[in-house]
């Protein structure tokens, strides 16, 4: 029997209005439903629906609460949350609403409903809404809750969005965000790399050494990453060559090679109390494997920072910049220990230029020796070394701390700063 009492129908009207199908009717239009829709209780343990049965009742929980169970390969999987007397979401609505998206031709039902309480529902037949449907203007509505509730979806799930490594977009950035961003990062980077450097050599030297040339040069090094990936971005279209992917793997890597020699720079003013030669010549020391560290670096900086955090699901953070932050510090790990040994080589190249970089990887082997237990025989205990010096190398979780707070600085300050009132003058890219 169909409703007729007052309270029943607001009740019922305000029930459909937190649906995805009506929440965008008229009032009109849903009053005119629920006169059309039957009120029906239930008791604890109920079983309502069961999966695969015809859908031909849409339920609309007004009390007590109702719990959804898929069956999959002879397992029972609780599907999504409780419906009836729960927490409103975000958007203020309740889940309330069983079987609305499978009525209107009775498919199949996808789940079974079990009644976890006493209660009471109003449902909508499949005759019924059929009905309303072929009025216009109840029509137009219903589409438009369903276009509303398809985007609401849409940016809940943009977690789902998986573009791949070498394909991802750079964010515009603003060269007065980026140069404000590596001249903090400047600084933390300076003390971290002379940590670094004393547990290679044992020696200590000064934290911010000759920081006149370092502030400078790591500006215009950090301009250049973010820089050179958007102009080659915008530049050069990887579709356009027979071996697109060949292509996207030399634009990832041209940031980091053409960024060498400033990094060299870099590395040279840190290097003063080891190596007395002038910087003029000392930051040619070591730059096979800098450039190397480069592009590791740069593809984490860049691309690979933008990867992960994409792939962040909002369901876990739902802060952008959170997100950024998180995106930054998992990209910094990866960069951060893979980048380790070209960076520990290059190092010691540049610390002692008189040795080869054999001699220096030699050494690191013979210092992972001493992590070595003695009973092993000297063969095994030499591979075992070898191993440990390239897996786990001397100084790792000082480069993997210091890269992870480099990626987190300047992503985070360029992205926090992306929307100030900056000088439009200012090119966003070079």
């Amino acid at each position: 029997m169909t409703i007729s009492d007052s309270k029943d129908i607001q009740e019922c009207t305000n029930l459909l209005k937190q649906s995805s199908m009506f929440h965008a009717c008229s009032q009109p239009t849903l009053v005119k439903i629920a006169k059309d829709m039957e009120k029906v209780s239930f008791n604890q343990g109920d079983i309502l629906l069961e999966q695969g049965w015809p859908q031909n009742r849409a339920f609309f929980i007004a009390d007590g609460q109702i719990r959804r169970e898929r069956v999959v390969n002879d397992q029972t999987h609780q599907v999504v949350d409780t419906f009836g007397n729960t927490e409103p979401d975000k958007f203020g609505n309740r889940k309330i609403a069983i079987g609305a998206l499978h009525v209107i031709h009775a498919e199949p039902a996808f789940a079974n409903a079990k009644a976890m309480s006493k209660g009471h529902m109003f449902t909508l037949s499949s005759q019924t809404i059929r009905s309303h449907l072929g009025d216009q203007k109840t029509s137009e509505e219903v589409v438009q809750s369903l276009a509303v509730e398809v985007r609401r979806q849409a940016n809940q799930v943009r977690w789902l969005m998986r573009t791949p490594l070498l394909e991802q977009r750079p964010k515009k950035t603003n060269v007065i965000a980026v140069t404000i961003a590596a001249s903090i990062e400047s600084f933390y980077r300076s003390s971290l790399n002379a940590a670094m450097n004393a547990r290679l050599s044992g020696q200590w030297g000064k934290l911010f050494p000759n920081m006149h040339i370092q502030l400078p040069a790591r500006v215009l090094y950090i301009n250049g990453f973010k820089g050179l990936r958007q102009f080659l971005d915008a530049s050069v279209k990887p579709e356009e060559y027979s071996s697109p992917n060949l292509c996207r793997l030399a634009l990832s890597f041209t940031p980091g090679i053409l960024m060498t020699p400033l990094s060299s720079v870099l590395e040279a003013s840190n290097a003063g109390h080891m190596n007395p030669e002038p910087i003029a010549k000392r930051w040619m020391r070591g730059n096979v494997w800098r450039m190397v560290r480069e592009i590791i670096f740069g593809i984490g900086l860049n691309q690979m920072s933008d990867y992960w955090e994409e792939r962040i699901p909002h369901s876990v953070i739902e802060s952008d910049a959170l997100r950024n932050a998180a995106g930054s510090m998992i990209a910094g790990v990866c960069s951060g220990y893979l980048s380790h040994i070209p960076h520990n080589l290059s190092t010691l190249k540049l610390m002692t230029p008189s040795k080869t970089y054999g001699q220096h990887l030699g050494s690191l082997v013979a210092q992972s020796e001493t992590r070595v237990p003695t009973s092993l025989p000297p063969q095994t205990r030499r591979i075992v070394a070898t191993v440990i010096a390239i897996l786990f190398p001397r100084a790792v979780m000082i480069r993997t701390v210091q890269i992870v707070g480099s990626f987190t600085i300047l992503n985070g300050t360029i992205n926090g700063l992306k929307y100030a009132e900056l000088p439009t003058s200012i090119p966003t890219a070079f």
